[in-house]
């Protein structure tokens, strides 16, 4: 990536690429297609373009609802003159995309043909979107992106954005709550994509990279495939997770640097092909979105001895905040650094955590509390949301509402999410440590662990469990052998067995649909 003086905007890092490395594909697609460095700058100009003709000006929101594919990166290019960029989750319902096209307000919005129809069903909805863009052919209410491309004049925007300038709003989750817009500027982004680059992907434009993560999330997006095209890597774009698929393509195109998350890492452990596939190539596995369980992490460093692996804590509103990088990998593989496989590392470079009470008092070491951070590179903001920024940014520190602690080295362990401790009998009872127990066990695949509740506890904890293939133990004996590891409060009263769990577009479980579910 070049220097910082070179590059304060988006735009800047698709201009140099389409400098330094013209020929060079930026993109491929696994039905054959691909587009070079300067091809990519060429058709964001055009595109730029025919959306001012528009009459889309600087500060104006374009939305795309799209799977990964090279028009979505695109789409995001058109932050170079100053459009925000939404993405949408497609994983949402109708009624859930509409509340957030209302309140982000795009004039244009770009869908592929999958999600076409979903978006006509909403469409008398959408009242500030102008112009409806299909990724395909021309039809009734829905204008040709390539269209648009075709039509538009290869220049720079004369108007450029500036680095403080709004890029996107990415839309949060809503794991913990309502989702919120989090305003992500031009210089939050590529202070991001910078550290990304080089202290955790450790990047150079030799790799290639394969992208599988859905771009409307940050992680997918600003945390790997931006850092990967910005450092003029070549980047294989993945439009959905097939664990068979992922093996094969690692394999046959080379890849040497992935992004995954836990659950996607643990379907790769889990497919037959795996035992057989050679991943030589892979120079690092990058996990994060989530926690992993220690055991998973340990099948993982097994089956892939020869791939590095780091891991990054992070969130939408603070960016990338800490790495464990391969070096600690590596010395977890030994009996004396094995409890690092439970932690998300140290702070990055120019980044500051701290642990806070209720109080707001400043926790010494080992001691548990709200993580807060400082960083140049924190959202600007909730978008139309003041109150929420307020609570949430304060003296220049962002409240993660994750609960963690610091050792004696200096190495960051994330307790849980605030929201999801389980308080029952007036003790605290964090989920990741009775579900790492659960993961260890022979029989349990998958284990998410929540509180419901309770008259006589106020709340008491509950586990729903997805068991392997052909496992048949009960409930009784599930509890019985967790009882030999942990606390008696602890242990899960209840244990639901399930066929699968309700997670997120990016993997997280949805504690909050399990205690919806049997909250009552």
């Amino acid at each position: 990536m070049n220097t910082q003086a070179d590059v304060r905007s988006l735009g800047d890092v698709l201009v140099a690429n389409a400098t330094v490395r013209a020929d060079k594909e930026a993109f491929q697609t696994l039905d054959g297609r691909s587009v070079t460095f300067a091809e990519f700058n060429r058709r964001v100009n055009r595109l730029s373009s025919s959306v001012g003709e528009r009459g889309l000006r600087n500060g104006d929101r374009v939305a795309i609802l799209s799977k990964n594919r090279p028009e979505y990166v695109e789409t995001y290019g058109l932050a170079k003159a100053g459009v925000v960029v939404v993405p949408l989750n497609w994983r949402l319902t109708a009624s859930e995309l509409a509340k957030l096209i209302q309140h982000s307000e795009p004039k244009l919005l770009v869908v592929d043909e999958q999600h076409k129809a979903l978006v006509d069903s909403i469409r008398a909805d959408l009242t500030s979107v102008k112009n409806f863009i299909v990724l395909g052919e021309k039809s009734a209410g829905w204008e040709s992106y390539e269209t648009l491309v075709a039509d538009g004049a290869d220049v720079e925007p004369k108007k450029k954005a500036e680095p403080e300038d709004v890029l996107c709003l990415i839309y949060t989750s809503g794991t913990t709550g309502a989702p919120k817009g989090v305003a992500i500027t031009h210089a939050g982004a590529l202070g991001n994509c910078r550290t990304s680059a080089t202290e955790m992907l450790r990047l150079t434009p030799d790799d290639k990279t394969m992208a599988v993560m859905p771009l409307f999330h940050v992680g997918g997006m600003w945390y790997h495939l931006f850092p990967s095209f910005a450092t003029g890597c070549t980047t294989v774009l993945l439009s959905d997770f097939d664990p068979g698929v992922v093996l094969k393509e690692l394999e046959a195109r080379e890849i040497s640097n992935v992004h995954l998350v836990p659950t996607m890492i643990g379907a790769l452990l889990a497919h037959p092909n795996v035992v057989n596939a050679d991943l030589s190539k892979v120079r690092l596995l990058f996990y994060a979105a989530s926690s992993m369980p220690a055991e998973l992490l340990r099948r993982a460093m097994k089956a892939f001895p020869k791939c590095g692996f780091a891991q990054a804590y992070g969130s939408t509103e603070a960016g990338v905040v800490s790495v464990l990088g391969p070096e600690d990998h590596e010395r977890a593989r030994l009996a004396e650094g094995e409890h690092l496989l439970t932690s998300c590392g140290k702070p990055f470079t120019g980044h500051e955590v701290r642990l806070v009470d209720e109080a707001q008092t400043t926790l010494e070491l080992g001691l548990v509390g709200e993580i807060e951070v400082h960083s140049p590179d924190l959202m600007k903001g909730y978008w139309l949301n003041d109150e929420a920024t307020e609570r949430t940014l304060r003296d220049g520190w962002l409240k993660t509402g994750d609960l963690g602690y610091f050792d004696s080295e200096g190495y960051l362990y994330i307790i849980d999410r605030k929201n999801d401790m389980v308080v029952t009998g007036g003790e605290n009872v964090f989920p990741t440590e009775v579900e790492g127990c659960l993961f260890r066990d022979p029989d349990v695949l998958e284990a998410a662990v929540f509180g419901v509740p309770d008259p006589q506890w106020v709340e008491r904890v509950v586990a729903a469990v997805v068991l392997r293939p052909g496992s048949q133990v009960s409930e009784e004996e599930l509890i019985r052998r967790l009882r030999t590891q942990l606390a008696a409060y602890k242990c899960p009263k209840n244990i639901h067995f399930v066929s699968t769990l309700p997670k997120s577009a990016v993997g997280k479980v949805l504690r909050k649909e399990l205690r919806k579910q049997w909250g009552g």
